[in-house]
């Protein structure tokens, strides 16, 4: 069977995008759909006027009047800046080397739109990640795991079934976040078949794909370093300003600090090169995504942060009753950004803020 989908370019997932640490991006997309889109790249060091504003609608070709209001909540109004039929994003890349991703950002209709097709790789790569030892070439794969259910004709089934859904395999993995996994397959003789399980799922949902060993063994000489990168620390002491927001589902809906999103309403105000410290409260399971820059997790719970925790992170999982605290420092771009929930339908559902960065 044959499902149909809405597609970058064509295919599921879009077309991957291999770029240059500080060697800029040029990507145009053309709306061909019936309905408009937004593009953000998520995890993206990258201006506001190519961050994928929610409100920055692509309107589908041969529109010529802009909506007074978008689909759901709010209305376009003064903080959006529309384009007919097409928009081009510039990506400067100056950043270290990252798995990236593309997909639709238009508000209230996330969801929707990634479920039916609008997602894709953007790869950023560096010579620091070249000079390690790590498998590379056709041994270096990207690997998208989508869940997605079917209705009895092929077509895709209500986006509500599963788009939320997590997979653990070995480790935490919320909606949203990456991670660069070795898989070493020498202790496996030839035929045998190695499978990836979410162990959080049963049934055929547990059951995410399957690896079959073949042909002979070949010389193998990559490791794993013990440091992949320098890293460098936000000094929490530094901070010049300490916020918090609490995302939980309340009377006006899914919200953060009491409110559904507002376009053009500023939580924040951070300025540009200052640490922060953004305490992030739940009520309710939420992977938190914040736009512009990558932060580093100071505590959970008051304790030192988890395994899984360390290092530069663009989303957090934060679960039910948990407060977590990062350090953020915003730099290059002035503008507005966003930080919400990267369930895709708590997004769609308001939980979202602006902040500005001065």
């Amino acid at each position: 069977m044959r499902t149909e989908a809405w597609t970058y370019h064509g295919t599921f997932p879009g077309p991957t995008i291999r770029a240059r640490s500080g060697r800029a991006t040029s990507v145009r997309h053309r709306n061909e759909l019936p309905h408009p889109t937004v593009v953000h790249l998520h995890g993206g060091h990258t201006p506001a006027d190519s961050d994928g504003y929610p409100m920055d609608l692509i309107l589908p070709i041969g529109t010529t009047t802009t909506p007074q209001r978008s689909h759901g909540h709010g209305t376009t109004g003064t903080t959006a800046a529309p384009a007919y039929g097409e928009r081009t994003y510039l990506y400067p890349n100056r950043q270290r080397a990252a798995s990236l991703w593309y997909h639709d950002h238009r508000h209230s209709f996330t969801g929707p739109a990634v479920w039916r097709g609008l997602a894709g790789f953007h790869l950023i790569g560096d010579d620091i990640e070249d000079a390690l030892p790590l498998p590379r070439g056709d041994r270096d794969i990207p690997l998208l795991i989508s869940d997605r259910s079917f209705a009895v004709d092929g077509s895709f089934a209500s986006e509500a079934c599963s788009t939320g859904r997590s997979a653990t395999a070995t480790s935490t993995s919320p909606p949203a976040e990456r991670f660069d996994v070795i898989i070493d397959f020498s202790a496996y003789s030839p035929g045998t078949s190695v499978r990836l399980r979410n162990i959080l799922d049963t049934g055929p949902a547990a059951d995410i794909m399957r690896f079959d060993v073949t042909g002979s063994l070949r010389r193998d000489d990559t490791t794993v370093p013990d440091q992949l990168a320098p890293l460098e620390r936000l000094d929490p002491a530094a901070a010049v300003a300490e916020r918090t927001f609490l995302f939980q589902l309340g009377p006006a809906g899914w919200s953060i600090n009491g409110a559904p999103y507002q376009p053009g309403r500023a939580l924040a105000q951070p300025r540009l090169g200052a640490v922060e410290i953004w305490r992030f409260i739940t009520d309710f399971h939420h992977p938190v995504h914040v736009h512009l820059d990558p932060f580093q997790v100071v505590s959970r719970n008051n304790r030192p942060p988890g395994p899984f925790d360390r290092g530069w992170k663009d989303t957090v999982d934060v679960r039910p009753a948990e407060a977590v605290e990062v350090a953020v420092r915003f730099t290059d771009y002035p503008g507005p950004f966003m930080l919400h929930c990267h369930n895709l339908e708590h997004e769609d559902m308001a939980m979202m803020a602006d902040f500005t960065v001065t």
